[in-house]
């Protein structure tokens, strides 16, 4: 998958989990929707998916009607376009053109990816400078509450004067840092905090914490990713604080809550890789806290299967389709193609067919070939092979320098093109660059472009010599050499030449 493909899916994900998060967020227990923030977090960064028949892709593929068909013909604006953008080196695979606009966006998203990581980053670096001053805690509660309560890592207990609320960082060594003003003597406020504190640490929230940013770096320009990440961390609170109020009992709730509100009074500064006590909205935790409810039964099979439904419907992508026309690709047909040979029908025979190869030109007047390809295979096309023939205005064969850089280079009627260009099922793929077509008489100059007189190419045909798929598959044709026989040297009829395409290559075996 795609950047844009992953932040999009994700997006639709997001909607699904705060639309769920609106409706039942005091219904519900709160690490169901920890669950759902990690499910959303794995399709934001990992960059492959599950097909799935329930996935809400593929219902709404089946649901849209048919692709729009989409006018591509051989549009002679394609001619302002320099040629340094199509120079293909004899032995070189042909790049794909790079449109400016791409380029742009691309640093435009690295430029931002660079500058929010370097916001965590430094706030990460600020925070552990400053949490190096905390002094250990010799305080009988405290040592006495870090015996009772052993954990696989080493707790440490801290205080620090640059904090104003309670918070925890690290990983294989987590401290709990408390204020310099904090009430020693108030052991019910501090069994709250450290149990909380406790949850914390036992859920390695500071990973889950690393991860979300992780993700809002990569989808900065998502604003959906900023929802999650800010829900995510309420979330985060709201379970710890429910984990709290469950081990103490209701009767908690009245202290605990009083002592969030005195805490979210002293909230400090912005530390977003931590985990704070009052970090979130105190309203919002107020309100789940007086709403904390024991689970039952029912609630643990409602919530197990709203997890499974919704990462059915949204963690997963759309299941391929064996209709080429519910293929997810909308089609785009060239207008010279006959609309019976380019659509897809699932009955017909397995093919790809060549819809053309026109002869464009620069602004200076040089041509180059601009061709256009159909996949009519159930499988996606990655890597192809063709050769390239070249024919002047009465049919004669031109022997070119393909490779014009190459001043020893010798002139020849075959050129063999390798493209990496991706080919959907049912997808015709109008390539945006094209083969630079340079004759014998102008190579002594190589700015200056053909006379247009003779040795003018005028027509062009290709071939197909072999296409590598998806699935590793090759298909090789065997009827490569007889049509390189037949046209390559050979004088060819006018009307042959401009009723060649479309070329159709029929695919009788695969070979692995």
């Amino acid at each position: 998958m795609t950047l844009l493909e992953m932040s999009v899916s994700g997006a639709v994900f997001i909607i699904a989990v705060v639309m769920i998060r609106t409706a039942a967020i005091n219904r519900l227990p709160k690490k169901i929707f920890l669950v759902l923030w990690d499910m959303v977090l794995l399709r934001l960064v990992i960059p492959f998916t599950i097909p799935s028949a329930f996935s809400i892709h593929t219902l709404i593929n089946h649901t849209v009607s048919a692709p729009a068909v989409l006018e591509a013909g051989t549009d002679h604006a394609a001619s302002a376009v320099s040629r340094e953008h199509f120079v293909v080196i004899q032995g070189m695979e042909q790049p794909v053109t790079t449109v400016p606009s791409v380029s742009v966006w691309f640093a435009v998203w690295c430029i931002g990816m660079i500058v929010f990581a370097g916001f965590f980053m430094v706030s990460y670096v600020r925070c552990r400078m400053e949490f190096r001053t905390a002094l250990p805690v010799n305080h009988a509660y405290a040592e006495q509450w870090i015996k009772e309560r052993p954990h696989k890592r080493r707790i440490s207990i801290k205080q620090s004067d640059r904090i104003s609320t309670p918070l925890t960082y690290g990983v294989f060594h987590p401290v709990i840092l408390m204020p310099k003003q904090t009430d020693w003597e108030n052991t019910e406020q501090l069994q709250y905090i450290f149990a909380h504190e406790s949850v914390h640490i036992d859920r390695f929230d500071a990973i889950a914490k690393l991860i979300a940013a992780y993700a809002l770096c990569i989808h900065w320009f998502n604003p959906l990713v900023w929802v999650m990440y800010i829900l995510f961390n309420r979330d985060l609170e709201l379970a710890c604080d429910e984990r709290v109020i469950r081990q103490f009992g209701d009767k908690s709730r009245s202290a605990y809550s009083f002592m969030l509100i005195n805490m979210e009074a002293k909230k400090s500064g912005l530390s977003p890789l931590c985990n704070h006590f009052s970090k979130n909205a105190a309203e919002e935790r107020i309100t789940a806290i007086m709403n904390t409810k024991q689970t039952t039964m029912i609630t643990h099979l409602s919530s197990c299967l709203i997890v499974l439904v919704t990462a059915g419907l949204f963690a997963t992508s759309a299941m391929a389709s064996t209709d080429s026309r519910a293929g997810g690709t909308p089609a785009v047909n060239d207008p010279k193609a006959n609309a019976g040979d380019t659509a897809a029908d699932a009955k017909g025979p397995v093919t790809i067919i060549h819809e053309s190869a026109d002869i464009l030109h620069y602004e200076d007047g040089a041509p180059y070939i601009h061709d256009i390809l159909t996949n009519r295979t159930d499988r996606t096309i990655v890597e192809t092979q063709y050769g390239m023939l070249a024919y002047d205005e009465n049919g004669s064969p031109l022997k070119l320098y393909w490779n014009f850089l190459d001043s020893s280079a010798e002139s020849s009627f075959e050129h063999m093109v390798r493209t990496k260009t991706d080919i959907l099922p049912s997808q015709t793929e109008e390539y945006r660059g094209g083969w630079s077509l340079y004759d014998g008489e102008t190579m002594g100059d190589l700015p200056t472009a053909p006379n247009g007189e003779a040795n003018q190419a005028a027509y062009s045909l290709l071939c197909l010599k072999q296409v590598v798929f998806d699935d590793g598959t090759v298909w090789n044709n065997s009827d490569y050499e007889t049509w390189f026989q037949t046209y390559a040297g050979k004088e060819t009829a006018i009307d042959k030449l401009q009723n060649y395409y479309p070329y159709e290559y029929k695919i009788e075996s695969f070979q692995n």
